[in-house]
């Protein structure tokens, strides 16, 4: 069983993911902006961190900065999730300015579950 923190100010969006990987039995955590995620993030130690990039008005790199100051342990569990990115920022799948992954919305489920799974062989490793 893998720990995800879905951070997104689309409550829709946070919504599906938790109840696509409660089913399949991890444990799904959403926050909708930087201060929720932080509280989350000082109470649990999730194996993967996806966090939108525009969260309303604020930034998911904001929330990175945090993390990497307050819980430098999670740092590499963080992966981006934004519909707002240039193409050639991307390249096969991190985002290059950072050396962070990112899935792009719309994204497919099935990249979300992989990468989930991923993290959960990583975490049991």
């Amino acid at each position: 069983m893998t720990t995800l923190l879905f951070v997104d100010d689309e409550e829709i969006i946070g919504r599906a993911v938790s109840r696509l990987f409660s089913m399949r039995g991890d444990t799904a955590l959403v926050a909708q902006n930087v201060a929720e995620a932080q509280l989350v993030l000082l109470a649990h130690e999730p194996d993967i961190i996806f966090i939108d990039v525009w969260l309303g008005g604020e930034s998911g790199f904001e929330l990175l900065n945090w993390i990497e100051e307050n819980r430098p342990n999670l740092a590499d569990r963080v992966t981006f999730v934004t519909g707002d990115m240039a193409p050639h920022e991307e390249c096969d799948g991190v985002w290059t300015r950072l050396g962070r992954p990112v899935i792009r919305k719309p994204f497919d489920f099935t990249k979300l579950i992989d990468t989930v799974t991923d993290a959960g062989k990583g975490a049991r490793a």
